[in-house]
């Protein structure tokens, strides 16, 4: 029973903060989905932040605010969160795989149409 008891208080809890009124209007809304993850990709500087464009999503990297790595191919570790109903990832740890990988060299050609006939 108590075992049960110590599952069951952090999720009655996070239900309730869920349910409760936002204490700031207005600032972004942020929810928790998994504890970790782990993503490879290009980072991505935009108007609205920094972003990790792993090939299928933008990623928004929440505490890195780096913009020298635009570009690069890095793997991110840290919280997968959602922003306003987008992914994003509370940044705990980054590693550069590759400072050139987005130059105009070292990008991957687009295919091309096949034109048979």
């Amino acid at each position: 029973m108590e075992r049960f008891c110590k599952l069951l208080a952090p999720l009655l809890l996070a239900l309730v903060l869920a349910a409760g009124p936002s204490a700031a209007r207005g600032e972004a809304e942020m929810m928790e989905i998994e504890a970790d993850i782990t993503v490879e990709g290009i980072v991505v500087v935009m108007d609205d932040g920094v972003f990790l464009d792993d090939g299928v999503r933008l990623f928004l990297l929440i505490d890195m605010e780096d913009v020298r790595l635009e570009g690069m191919l890095v793997e991110v570790f840290g919280q997968y969160l959602l922003v306003d109903e987008m992914p994003a990832i509370k940044v705990q740890e980054m590693t550069v795989l590759d400072e050139g990988a987005a130059s105009p060299g070292n990008r991957r050609p687009k295919p091309e149409n096949d034109r048979n006939g």
